[in-house]
This record gives structure tokens, C-alpha cells and sequence, in this order.
């Protein structure tokens, strides 16, 4: 028999949360960051500006791209069904409303990540952009709840859940996951919706975060759900 561990101690005493009703009226769609800004080719233009050699970078973002591509089309077969049957779509974007570092959150800034709002690495893939009669969000910051009015919105709409999708998982993802629970929503993660640095850290986080601050289901499971 192995030996038990701290995280199986837990995870024994530990009550799951609740499943909860997925209802157009009081579930939102949440898009964080599906920019391009997270591309293979917008790390690899970085990577070259920092003197970095285009063919180690070209190997490093082989598996990043494919994980990539799958997060966007799976979140593009989610946000088509839930615009098919009313649900509210919600576009977090990352983006200053000026280049003026004094306009960027200071965690930001002390990282010289600086996203004005029109810059082409900061635009939407072509796939999830939002729609007339959606929402965007814009945030200088990590957590979506944290940098704009999203909270306010929500609970004026009588929203109780969210579906959360998008870019980075150990990023972004996961502060506005942990805060949108916080806060009292029903958190639905999408597993193969969303991806993070790398996969180490975007399971990492599944499995530390799951039935704890939030639901994991993959993209079929939500299908079937909605």
C-alpha cells in the first residue's frame, strides 16, 4: 500500500462542490484574453527581438501552437452554441486604453507588458470575435473581476454561473476563476477550452483548482450540457 500523501489526505476529507443548472438567463459565457497576442507567432516575433535563435524558438512552439489551435476551435464550437441558444457572451480583453504606461495596471507595467487597445497582437482570433450585441471588457490587468466593471454587469444581469474559456490557464484563467468564486459565482471551467504556458502548468491547475474553487468539463461535456 502507498504511502498516504498530504494532497490524498485532503482530497479525502475535502466535500466536492456542487453541480449546478447551466440555464441561458443566468449562465455567462466567459472569452479571457483569446488574443493574438498569445499566438506562436506573436511569442516568436518577441523571441527574436530578444536575440533568442528563430530555430530553438520554432521547436520550443511546436506543442504550444497545436495546444493553441485546439483551445480556439474548441471554444469557437461552445461560443457558436451558446449564441445559438441566447446564452450572454462575454469578451475579456487585454488592452490599455492608451500607450501611456500610467494607463497599465502597475503589475503590468512593472513587467513592460504594455497591450495598447489597438495594437495588432492585442486583436481577437478571427474565430471568437465578438459580435454585435456582445460584450468586451477591457483589463490592463490579470483577473478580469479585478480590472473592470465585470461583477457590477453580472450581477445586474441576475447571472449566478459563468463558463470560463481562454488564455492563460496559470495566468489570467485562473485568477479570474478563483475570484469569480470568491465572489459567489458557479465556476465552469473547460478543460480543452482554455491553455496555459505550458501543459505541466495548465494541468497543474486543473488538478489543484478542480471541485476546490470551480467544475471541470471538457468542450463535449459542455456541448451536452448547453
Amino acid at each position: 500500500m502507498e504511502k498516504l500523501t498530504m494532497e490524498d489526505l485532503f482530497k479525502a476529507l475535502a466535500k466536492p462542490l456542487p453541480d449546478f443548472e447551466i440555464k441561458s438567463g443566468k449562465t455567462a459565457l466567459l472569452l479571457i484574453d483569446m488574443q493574438k497576442l498569445v499566438s506562436s507567432e506573436a511569442l516568436l516575433r518577441e523571441a527574436l527581438d530578444a536575440g533568442l535563435s528563430e530555430k530553438e524558438v520554432r521547436e520550443a512552439l511546436r506543442e504550444y501552437d497545436q495546444r493553441v489551435e485546439k483551445v480556439v476551435e474548441n471554444a469557437q464550437k461552445i461560443l457558436q452554441i451558446c449564441r445559438k441558444k441566447g446564452y450572454d457572451v462575454m469578451h475579456i480583453k487585454l488592452g490599455a486604453q492608451t500607450s501611456n504606461p500610467r494607463h497599465t495596471a502597475k503589475i503590468n507595467r512593472k513587467a513592460e507588458f504594455i497591450v495598447p487597445m489597438d495594437a495588432e497582437r492585442g486583436k481577437f482570433f478571427e474565430e471568437v470575435k465578438p459580435i454585435k450585441g456582445e460584450l468586451v471588457f477591457p483589463k490592463t490587468n490579470g483577473g478580469a473581476f479585478t480590472g473592470t466593471n465585470l461583477d457590477f454587469v453580472l450581477r445586474n444581469m441576475d447571472i449566478e454561473s459563468i463558463i470560463v474559456m481562454g488564455f492563460l490557464t496559470d495566468q489570467c484563467v485562473l485568477a479570474t476563476t478563483i475570484h469569480g468564486g470568491d465572489l459567489g459565482y458557479d465556476v465552469l471551467l473547460v478543460e480543452d477550452a482554455c491553455t496555459g504556458t505550458t501543459q505541466e502548468n495548465h494541468d497543474a491547475v486543473v488538478r489543484l483548482a478542480r471541485e476546490v474553487f470551480l467544475k471541470v468539463k471538457s468542450t463535449d461535456e459542455v456541448l451536452r450540457t448547453l
